[in-house]
């Protein structure tokens, strides 16, 4: 599920400008051993020159670090380490040359050369998904998703034979004031036809500024009724955790990411869930990217005995710092557990997912082996609106084992079949056993319904307390 969617990750400060010399006005053309008397190149623009000086001074970075998402609110501030490498001025060279010399002047885009090369810059350092450089919208937009709210229309959308589908309008939002159903089918944005477009593309086309119209319009029903709706943008608020009874005895607790505030918003899922009359709980984090990793270590300390370990970081000299559960108002306790992951959880997910494994008696993982990122990342502004998210630590289960590129396996592997997708809880609604068409979760209530899934009896792994 997505929503067209945790406080926004730390600024650092004391970034500084350096000089940069010009080139000579008649530069030498090494391809005539002449000096080039062609027209000149444009200058390069102030906002280019400011980013490449801030590429050069974060260069010595990617030298001095070793390295969803696992994102530290952390600030860098001061000068960062430096590099002896000569790679700044080999850059600054051809870059140069480019512009003097390159014989198509209209093909230069120095944004794009720019975020071309910090991208292969980061590509060398093989932390897949995870490092990573963000332009300014993406860094806006990657902010708003981990801080709890965004500016919209309230929806939470997603693909279903190749169609967007809205799984449910957002409480208090314009869409569920307006009358936006679930199963709603949507056809076109401000009369741009979505057909063959992504969740993602989708979403960046619902969102925009606060105050401003936007026109969505669904096929409803199994008459395909059209229904036009003009809503104004506002800001929403957003939960990323919706649960629901799948039974009298059994909760599923789905959270999507972890965002501001999602620690606490498990907690009191679980609260309610257990009012509710829940035995027993399924912790969905399948397709979770990850997010903040407080917000995991308080998830963990939800799920684990306090006091044990949730997970070991790992700084570039080797030393380790275990992460221990910490009191919460509530937890688990020994109410039997069923943690679901899969392919597309990572980071934060892998943390939590692997704290329960090792510590958690009473719980089962099941689905499939996770992302395998590995790496605790730090957000470090580039001054411009842009960021890089630079993997500064390494995290480690609380036996120690690296999971980089490893991932989490599961106690019991369980795929989905061609067709399937994970179910999505919304939180309130009792679903109908009908639309409980996802074997991991069949699997998840078997268990927890006494052993039995299928024809065949599960039993559960032994581990120590």
């Amino acid at each position: 599920m997505n929503s067209e969617l945790q406080p926004p990750p730390g600024r650092p400060t004391g970034e500084q400008e350096t000089p940069m010399s010009e080139p000579a006005a008649v530069p030498w053309n090494p391809a005539t051993q002449l000096p080039d008397t062609r027209r000149r190149a444009k200058p390069v623009s102030r906002a280019a020159t400011i980013a490449l000086v801030t590429l050069f001074v974060f260069a010595g970075l990617f030298t001095a670090f070793a390295a969803g998402m696992v994102v530290e609110r952390a600030t860098a501030s001061g000068d960062p380490p430096q590099s002896n490498s000569s790679g700044p001025d080999t850059f600054r060279r051809a870059w140069d040359l480019v512009h003097t010399q390159y014989v198509d002047q209209k093909a230069i885009n120095d944004d794009a050369m720019l975020e071309a090369a910090i991208d292969a810059m980061l590509q060398t350092l093989g932390d897949e998904g995870h490092t990573r450089y963000l332009t300014a919208a993406e860094a806006q937009a990657e902010a708003e998703g981990l801080s709890g709210e965004y500016v919209g229309v309230g929806i939470q959308v997603d693909e279903r034979e190749n169609r967007i589908v809205v799984v449910s309008p957002i409480d208090h939002s314009p869409a569920k004031e307006a009358g936006v159903l679930p199963g709603d089918v949507l056809l076109s944005v401000d009369g741009v036809d979505i057909t063959g477009k992504s969740v993602d593309e989708v979403i960046r086309m619902i969102r925009g500024e606060e105050g401003t119209p936007v026109v969505l319009v669904f096929e409803r029903g199994p008459d395909a009724e059209q229904v036009t709706f003009n809503l104004i943008r506002r800001r929403i608020e957003l939960s990323s955790v919706s649960w629901t009874m799948l039974n009298a005895d059994i909760a599923v607790i789905r959270l999507s990411q972890f965002s501001s505030g999602a620690g606490d918003d498990v907690s009191d899922a679980l609260a309610a869930a257990k009012e509710a009359g829940a035995t027993g709980i399924i912790f969905d984090l399948r397709n979770n990217p990850g997010g903040y990793i407080n917000e995991a270590l308080q998830i963990g300390s939800i799920f684990v005995p306090e006091g044990s370990t949730v997970f070991i970081s790992q700084v570039r000299d080797g030393s380790q710092t275990p992460h221990l559960a910490t009191k919460q108002p509530v937890t688990i306790g020994d109410m039997p557990l069923v943690v679901l992951i899969n392919e597309g959880s990572a980071s934060s997910s892998e943390i939590v997912s692997g704290a329960i494994k090792s510590n958690n008696p009473n719980a089962t993982v099941i689905g499939e082996t996770t992302f395998g990122t590995g790496t605790v990342l730090s957000n470090f502004s580039l001054g411009d609106g842009s960021s890089l998210l630079l993997g500064t630590e390494l995290w480690l289960t609380p036996e120690g084992q690296m999971i980089r590129d490893r991932g989490i396996s599961p106690d019991v592997v369980v795929g989905l079949p061609e067709g399937q997708v994970p179910f999505v809880p919304v939180t309130g609604v009792t679903p109908d056993p009908t639309d409980l068409n996802d074997r991991q979760l069949e699997w998840a209530i078997g268990i927890l319904s006494g052993g039995n899934v299928g024809s065949a009896l599960y039993t559960p792994p032994v581990r120590a307390n």
